[in-house]
């Protein structure tokens, strides 16, 4: 959604609810909107029904403002390359970042801005056609469309998994063609299934997918009035630099204050103490954590309040309770192996898989999150899709944005089905010149899953800014199924350029940490700072042992010792009924803000990721969005979302300056003392049993 440049938007009066939320609205200016064809302005007098939305999204737009510019086209590979460098690099990262679309929002409008002031205004025409480096004022939409680029390609591709543990565990090295086309497949594909699903998952006003209303309210901020823009940079710019500096410190010179495992200062050679106080290789009790990598790796300055108590709730019983007594009480033979491998484990190289406590539970929680999901969905918004599953576009009750947006053509279906059936026919030719050992029928197979549950998958991300996965469940049938083989048209073309761009930068960034990072991502070697880890590949590798080389029916068969897991699908379609119909009969009560598949993502989310960000994470979230939110609402609307732009992407860039600069390519390790203990990775917990 464009807003115009000058919107003057006006709330007279906003009064805060106990919950956080924006109660009333005494008035709003939504302004006057400009109609293209009948060259006059129209005055839309009505807003979302929705309070967030009406308090940050504008109802002003202006349909004439050019997007695929000059700026466009630099900006927006600029930060695509930059986000998929970085990305790639917390890959490989055990508190895995994610690049902050805050810092590409407010570094890109500074830029915007300076283009527009240094380039020149000469208009090139060639017969028809004309071109300009710089059309006019730098302006909203050419601003999202930089943004949307940077978004679609600036992550890490799921399918870099593959890449790296063929090269890896597998010693197989995928060359550029077929590493590149995999990356592109795997990509845009799900662009041919987002397409239809427009209708559920973004016309809907309750989708109110909540980080986006936190980029339209800073896109009103950038693009109104010009004091509080400039205040808010100057802010972002203090931030920003003294996180930067900071970043040093705990990832550098004093590592023991990204992992300050408190109770081994008690007993430093106590094999209890560091699997309970650890947060590299225990469950964190009282680990507290300074470097904002692992604080922030959840977003805690933006994910709203009532879904980080969910996420942490299943954190803390899942890490510091369930955990520790399934080990002690030796469940699945948990003593023989390390708490929080996330490698496959075997006896004597004959005896069936084994897997450590933590990652035999992940499974259980995913089993259960797979199948409440569905339930959750179902029982709170079932009928609701439904209904627009029925309704036709004219009977579907649109709000004041869905009719803005009806000023422009969408994209075609034909275009989402052309994107679908193209990218589908390469997968399947890369079934066959890779050594994926996939038949066509398993790709299809998997794709069919993935269509089943991508919308309710979608409509808890909508609501909770959180993001099932679905790759137990495609891992699993096709593991049963194939046993013993492990391995509007500016917004589209934004997106499309931004994916391609992206996975060229993620395949080169890829080999270039394999080659200089390798000993610590196969495992052969632990990294002595603790930042580099092969976490993430180590647990697809495992999960490919298990669904693939060995196959699910003898992981978690009935002669199995796993094969209790399993009943973690039944207990996930009755877990979220309880409190369904306890907010059906105490609607007052809030029970709706119970949401199981949250709770059982925070679960599992060992062995994945480090433990050390669960206590100061989750005290980070609740000055934020609980206490600043309710008791200081000004200072928090004006510089909260700012204030995590700023300290993401220093954090980011940090790492990556110390990964080129003193820690990778160039190497210079800070001298060894007491708060930098290569041994135990800085955390003071010696014993090695």
């Amino acid at each position: 959604m464009a807003m115009e440049a000058n919107d003057k938007r006006s709330f007279s009066t906003n009064k805060m609810s106990d919950e956080g939320d924006i109660d009333v609205i005494d008035s709003v200016d939504v302004g006057k909107i400009h109609d293209p064809e009948k060259n006059c302005e129209k005055k839309l007098d009505e807003n979302s029904q929705i309070p967030m939305i009406a308090a940050a999204v504008s109802t002003r737009d202006n349909p004439m403002l050019p997007c695929l510019t000059f700026r466009f086209w630099v900006l927006s590979s600029f930060f695509t390359i930059l986000g998929a460098t970085l990305s790639e690099f917390y890959y490989f990262r055990p508190n895995g970042g994610v690049y902050s679309m805050f810092f590409v929002l407010l570094v890109s409008y500074i830029l915007g801005i300076w283009m527009e002031k240094v380039l020149p205004t000469r208009k090139f025409q060639f017969k028809n056609w004309k071109f300009s480096l710089n059309p006019g004022p730098f302006n909203v939409k050419e601003h999202v469309c930089i943004f949307v680029a940077a978004g679609a390609g600036g992550g890490s591709a799921y399918a870099t998994d593959i890449i790296a543990i063929q090269d890896l565990f597998y010693n197989t090295k995928v060359n550029f063609l077929n590493g590149f086309m995999l990356l592109m497949s795997t990509q845009i594909l799900g662009y041919g299934l987002a397409g239809f699903l427009r209708k559920f998952l973004v016309r809907p006003a309750n989708m109110i997918w909540p980080s986006n209303l936190v980029y339209a309210s800073m896109y009103n901020t950038l693009h109104g009035n010009a004091s509080e823009t400039r205040d808010k940079i100057r802010f972002f710019a203090t931030a920003f630099t003294a996180m930067f500096v900071w970043q040093f410190v705990p990832q550098y010179m004093f590592t023991w204050l990204t992992s300050m495992a408190l109770l081994c200062l008690i007993a430093p050679y106590s094999k209890t103490i560091k699997q309970l106080g650890s947060g590299y290789h225990g469950v964190g009790i009282l680990n507290i954590s300074l470097d904002w990598n692992s604080i922030g790796q959840i977003g805690p300055l933006f994910t709203p309040w009532w879904a980080q108590v969910n996420f942490y709730c299943g954190v803390i019983l899942g890490a510091w309770i369930i955990t520790p007594l399934a080990y002690y009480y030796n469940v699945f033979d948990a003593k023989k192996f390390p708490l929080l491998a996330t490698y496959s484990l075997d006896k004597d190289g004959q005896s069936p898989v084994y897997l450590s406590i933590t990652f035999a539970l992940s499974y259980l929680y995913a089993f259960i999150t797979l199948t409440a999901v569905l339930s959750h969905v179902v029982l709170f918004y079932g009928k609701e899709i439904w209904e627009r599953f029925k309704a036709s576009r004219e009977e579907e009750q649109e709000d004041i944005h869905c009719k803005l947006m009806n000023n422009y053509a969408e994209i075609s279906n034909t275009w989402y089905a052309s994107i679908f059936i193209v990218m589908l026919t390469i997968a399947m030719i890369l079934c066959y010149t890779t050594d994926a050992n996939l038949p066509w029928w398993g790709l299809l197979m998997a794709i069919f899953l993935a269509i089943c549950m991508v919308l309710p998958v979608g409509v808890i991300q909508a609501i909770s800014n959180n993001q099932i996965g679905l790759n137990v469940l495609t891992e699993m049938v096709c593991g049963y199924i194939l046993p013993g083989r492990p391995i509007a048209n500016s917004m589209f073309i934004s997106q499309l350029w931004g994916t391609v761009l992206g996975g060229f930068v993620n395949y080169w960034v890829l080999n270039l940490i394999i080659a200089t990072k390798r000993p610590f991502l196969d495992g052969t070697l632990s990294d002595p700072t603790g930042q580099w880890t092969g976490y993430a590949s180590q647990m697809f590798n495992t999960a490919s042992i298990v669904w693939g080389l060995v196959g699910p029916a003898k992981t978690f068969g009935r002669d199995s010792m796993y094969s209790i897991l399993l009943w973690g699908f039944l207990i996930g379609v009755f877990a979220p009924i309880p409190f369904y119909l306890l907010h059906r009969k105490y609607p007052k009560a809030r029970f709706d803000l119970v949401n199981i598949p949250l709770i059982c993502y925070g679960l599992g989310v060992i062995p994945g990721t480090y433990t050390n960000f669960i206590t100061t994470g989750f005290i980070a979230s609740f000055l934020s969005q609980y206490y600043a939110y309710r008791y200081k609402t000004r200072l928090w609307t004006k510089y909260n979302y700012v204030l995590s732009a700023a300290f993401d992407s220093a954090a980011q860039i940090a790492t990556m300056t110390i990964f080129f600069c003193l820690n990778g390519v160039v190497k210079m390790p800070f001298p060894e003392w007491w708060g930098n203990d290569r041994i135990s990775q800085g955390e003071r917990c010696f014993n090695n049993e």
